[in-house]
């Protein structure tokens, strides 16, 4: 055989094979630190993103009742769903959805009444074409 052995390799003495799961597994950590390392540094970056736009943007919001009506849609953790539904209509503000009728909502692409009974629920909105909130 030419080129790189490894421990696997038939044909190997018992010392070889020691050798070379030596630095098999030197090589294993080594890789593992350095994507260890990356994990960490990217992780670093993405917080540093999010604290740097909290800073200019205002913190991002879990759904609530108590969300006033001029709370921008884009600061509120909605689902994905509901947020492109809601962001292909235009729409910027919770307010813009307290305003809306379910029937509003049902007729937005990729809202169904299971989307439009969460966004009740989880604004705390009394449903006002007959989907009542559990």
């Amino acid at each position: 055989m030419s080129g790189i052995w490894k421990s696997t390799d038939f044909g190997l003495t018992n010392a070889e094979r020691k050798s070379l799961r030596e630095s098999e597994a030197k090589e294993a950590m080594s890789d593992h630190d350095d994507a260890e390392k990356a994990f960490h540094e990217n992780r670093e970056r993405l917080r540093k993103a999010r604290l740097a736009r909290e800073a200019t943007e205002g913190p991002m919001l879990y759904p609530a009742p108590g969300l006033p009506d001029d709370t921008l849609i884009r600061n509120v953790r909605f689902s994905t769903r509901i947020r492109n539904a809601i962001a292909n209509v235009g729409w910027k503000t919770v307010g813009d959805i307290r305003e809306a009728s379910d029937a509003t909502l049902l007729s937005l692409q990729d809202l169904g009444p299971g989307s439009v009974k969460q966004l009740r629920e989880t604004l705390s909105l009394p449903s006002r074409d007959g989907l009542k909130p559990r």
